[in-house]
Parts: C-alpha cells; structure tokens; sequence
C-alpha cells in the first residue's frame, strides 16, 4: 500500500522540476496538492511539507 503523505524529493522528479520549486510553489499556494507547515508552528528549525497523493495524482492526471 503507497503512502498517503508523499515526499518533495518524489515530487520534484515526477514533474521534473527542482524541490526548491515544488516547496516555493506549495508555499505561496500555486499547486493546491499540498500544505506548508511553517517551522514556527512546529518548533522545528525547517518547514515541512505535506502532499497528498490523491490530490497530486488528480493534478498529474492520474485520476483514478
């Protein structure tokens, strides 16, 4: 069973762009398959990201 939270990293190689791009893009709220964590929110020292596969997927056309 696949995951349901993927990684930048997956991401950014599947649509074939850099992971600064992915993250940049989900930050300020371009691509709507994902959420920025802010760090302060966390108390950690760097953003995390949540993508969803379902939504991704839809966006990629892979739609089920």
């Amino acid at each position: 069973m696949e995951k349901e939270i993927m990684k930048v990293p997956e991401v950014a190689r599947i649509l074939g762009c850099s992971e600064q791009k992915v993250r940049e893009h989900i930050r300020r709220g371009i691509w709507k398959f994902g959420e920025c964590v802010p760090a302060s929110k966390k108390g950690t020292k760097q953003d995390e990201f949540n993508i969803y596969r379902r939504k991704f997927e839809k966006f990629i056309g892979r739609d089920s």
